[in-house]
């Protein structure tokens, strides 16, 4: 089963639960369906997070990438 938005009909991006087997948001700290908490099996994912660095651009929201540019507006640090 596939989540999908409410508000512009696109899909929603999720995982399973592990106790009810419905499909929940990958933010949600909490099944929307049984109330299990998610975080056990999500925080091995956010500790192989890599450090991340900001735009220098304070009114950009981007990252640099990998090839040393923004994601968001092209500039590079």
């Amino acid at each position: 089963m596939e989540l999908i938005c409410e508000e512009c009909g696109a899909p929603v991006p999720s995982d399973t639960c592990e106790k009810c087997q419905n499909p929940a948001p990958l933010w949600a700290k909490f099944c929307p369906n049984c109330g299990n908490d998610l975080a056990p099996k999500r925080t091995s994912v956010s500790k192989n997070k890599t450090k991340r660095q900001l735009c220098s651009d304070e009114s950009c929201i981007g990252i640099i990438g990998e090839d040393g540019v923004c994601t968001e507006c092209g500039k590079r640090p």
